[in-house]
């Protein structure tokens, strides 16, 4: 077993889960919470590409 990480099983996310989060909480701020139909398809964008920098950031146990 290699002592360094594989990175290719996990892809580097293209931004940074701050930034992802810092996007989601400027649409409600706009939206005041209500969020439009459009705003309502970004939403969903910005969580599936949340969820996938949580699970790229995920070290498997030893």
């Amino acid at each position: 077993m290699s002592p360094t990480p594989d990175t290719g099983t996990h892809p580097v996310p293209e931004r940074p889960l701050s930034e992802i989060n810092a996007d989601i909480r400027r649409l409600f701020a706009r939206a005041e919470g209500r969020l439009s139909d459009a705003e309502r398809v970004r939403h969903a964008y910005l969580l599936e590409e949340w969820a996938a920098a949580i699970r790229a950031s995920v070290v498997p146990a030893a």
